[in-house]
């Protein structure tokens, strides 16, 4: 412990959040950071994403590293699990709404994991946030006194009272509800109706505003270094850092409901090209992972899913009928 306390700049150390954290099965993680460059973004995918590693034919078993995903989580599609979801974009964004891939973790599986990232990339200047919500923080809220206030809600939005138990009932929701339930039993597709995809996975991909309240550590990446916060230093890190770099204007891309294979995607195969280029190998090499089934056929016709991109959407669809 003494050598993480040096090198992770552990502060405030605190073993009940950690055994609290760790007895979440699969905690949702919020990541959120400032903009970096296309550049950057290349080093940083090129530095993290198996895809791009060299492995001697001495080194691979039974399954090929450069289909398996690291820290970045799922960037691309790829055969067994067409579904992305992510905190690096290809127009520099940083941010995510994740869920820790194992279940019950340990310090010593997701510190040094993050933690490690500042030596090789000093330009980041990130939060890394571990809350006590199992996945989606939306789904188990109770801040609304359900005999009390339920009448009322039931009374305002009578298409709800059938299915109360369904649905997320914080006081961020409460004015959605409707809506929520509506498009919820009247979905389709992104090419139809954004509004429609938003409101259907809103109560996956909510994150309530109080929701600093409720983190337990937060990995602090800045000027090259590392700093592990605990308890209440944490949340008000993640709340200085999501003030900062989230806005609901574009909070929809940092989830996974919003990719679709064949429709939309994080990075398209212009950029994986551009990747082997800025390593110096051929570009051609994106089409023979394709035939060797390290990533899934891209889509011409996919929209590359981009900050400026979700604010258009947000505005042509939410706002504006909204009023927000």
């Amino acid at each position: 412990m003494e050598e993480w306390l040096k090198k992770y700049n552990l502060r405030n150390y605190d073993l009940d959040i950690c055994e609290k954290i760790s007895n979440v099965r699969r905690p949702l993680v919020l990541i959120r950071g400032k903009s970096i460059s296309p550049d950057q973004v290349k080093q940083l995918i090129i530095g993290e994403e198996p895809l791009f590693g060299d492995y001697p034919e001495s080194e691979k078993c039974w399954f090929d590293p450069r289909s398996m995903r690291g820290v970045l989580k799922n960037v691309f599609y790829r055969p067994g699990y067409n579904w992305l979801s992510t905190w690096a974009y290809s127009d520099g964004t940083i941010g995510g709404n994740l869920i820790h891939l194992g279940k019950y973790p340990e310090l010593d599986e997701f510190i040094p994991m993050y933690g490690d990232l500042s030596e090789r990339y000093p330009f980041l200047d990130m939060v890394i946030s571990y809350t006590f919500f199992n996945e989606s923080c939306c789904g188990w809220c109770n801040q609304i006194e359900p005999e009390k206030e339920w009448k009322e809600l039931i009374e305002k939005y009578p298409a709800i009272a059938e299915e109360k138990s369904g649905f997320c009932s914080c006081r961020d929701c409460e004015p959605y509800l409707e809506k929520i339930y509506y498009y919820n039993r009247n979905f389709s597709d992104l090419e139809d109706d954004f509004k429609r995809l938003y409101y259907n996975s809103w109560d996956l991909e909510h994150v309530r505003s109080d929701v600093g309240d409720f983190v337990g550590i937060t990995i602090w990446i800045h000027d090259g270094r590392t700093e592990v916060l605990f308890g209440k230093e944490a949340g008000l890190k993640f709340n200085q850092y999501d003030a900062l770099y989230c806005a609901p204007e574009y909070a929809f891309m940092f989830g996974s409901s919003l990719y679709r294979y064949g429709k939309t995607c994080i990075y398209d195969k212009k950029f994986v090209e551009d990747c082997f280029a800025y390593m110096g190998k051929p570009k051609s090499l994106c089409d023979e992972y394709v035939k060797q089934g390290f990533l899934s056929p891209f889509h011409e016709k996919e929209i590359v899913v981009t900050k400026d991109w979700v604010i258009d959407k947000y505005r042509a669809f939410i706002s504006a009928e909204d009023g927000r």
